[in-house]
């Protein structure tokens, strides 16, 4: 099967979730014996062309730029090489929507995976205008819809509630061939919570964050991320009034974040929306217990499978079940073992390629 993937990065190393999904996605298909390219829109870096040299996929340059790629370059794709599906990935971009036309007339089908995307907070008013002009008739178009989650079907089902496609839940995978052999350590006594990801105070929470940790001096926040320039100012404020017990710290990797990870009592993490961020999904994988916001679509499976400890968006409440939790260790205990073997059976690389294989054969029969 000849597949398209598009919306990653130029590099597997860009921390994204969406990023790393695709750039995994296309090395485990490719391992299946597919023939699999990633479209980018920039030249890739020397790490992409080593990865794709390694799993055996294809690399294609098309420049963009906001609202289209280059009409050459993709009408000599999609008719020289022409695939037998195209995975598109994230929302709201022009440029997608565009392909999207030009898929559709070489009558090639196309899937979606939305990322969670449509839960945004952000730009509701403008979102509703470009709905209607252009991502709406994206969706409708497709052949299949992915969500990283059962609970986005509902959003997709509210957003497009005459869709008669393939709606279906494949899970969001991590690099499990990187991981370390390292496990939780089961250090609840330590009382540290960590958090990793970008610090973009209004999508992830962390005005949230901090303010459940001012309610909680005893217990340490290790948060280690970079700044997102969207939200910077903000963060400056949050920063000069920061409780003592809050640490900013820069990212880490490999083994230093294992480490981190093992050391800690929870990984907390109190976004307003998500996919379902590869933090949390590492940090399960290692049986690391994880308290998490209500707000976005994973909190669900958090409730239903007993994975962790599910926060509201009121810090003082938060904070009184933080406490609770922490005088509960067979608890923690059950939620490290529950959420381990959940991850276990849902987010190796190898598994959600086939599931999406799976969608792609059944669009094709």
């Amino acid at each position: 099967m000849k597949i398209l993937h598009v919306g990653s990065s130029s590099s597997p190393k860009a921390v994204d979730g969406v990023n790393a999904t695709v750039w995994l996605v296309a090395k485990e298909q490719a391992f299946l014996g597919h023939q699999v390219t990633l479209m980018l829109d920039s030249p890739p870096d020397e790490a992409a062309k080593i990865l794709a040299d390694e799993a055996g996929f294809q690399l294609m340059h098309i420049p963009a730029n906001t609202w289209r790629y280059d009409p050459n370059k993709l009408k000599s794709l999609l008719h020289t090489d022409t695939p037998s599906i195209v995975h598109m990935h994230s929302v709201y971009l022009p440029k997608q929507a565009t392909l999207a036309r030009k898929i559709v007339q070489n009558q090639i089908p196309y899937v979606i995976t939305p990322h969670g995307g449509l839960d945004s907070l952000r730009g509701k008013a403008k979102k509703f205008f470009y709905d209607l002009i252009a991502e709406k008739r994206r969706f409708s178009q497709a052949s299949a819809i992915t969500v990283v989650t059962p609970k986005e079907e509902r959003t997709i089902r509210a957003f497009m509630p005459r869709y008669q496609g393939i709606i279906r839940w494949v899970a969001s995978p991590f690099d499990t061939s990187k991981f370390s052999e390292q496990i939780w350590k089961g250090n609840i006594e330590a009382k540290r919570l960590v958090f990793l990801g970008r610090y973009d105070v209004l999508h992830k929470g962390i005005d949230i964050l901090v303010e459940i940790a001012r309610l909680l001096p005893d217990i340490e926040f290790d948060l280690y991320g970079t700044e997102d320039s969207k939200t910077k100012k903000w963060l400056e404020k949050i920063r000069h009034n920061c409780p003592c017990n809050v640490h900013f710290n820069k990212p880490i990797f490999g083994a230093e974040k294992f480490q981190v990870l093992a050391d800690a009592s929870f990984y907390i993490q109190t976004s307003r929306w998500e996919g379902f961020p590869v933090s949390i999904a590492e940090s399960m994988y290692m049986g690391l217990p994880c308290a998490v916001s209500d707000l976005p679509n994973f909190a669900e499976l958090f409730h239903q499978n007993d994975l962790g400890l599910v926060l509201p968006a009121n810090p003082t409440k938060a904070a009184q079940l933080l406490t609770e939790a922490f005088a509960q260790p067979i608890q923690v205990q059950h939620w490290s073992k529950s959420a381990q073997t959940f991850a276990k059976d849902n987010f190796h690389p190898r598994k959600v390629a086939l599931d999406y294989l799976k969608i792609y054969e059944d669009i094709a029969a």
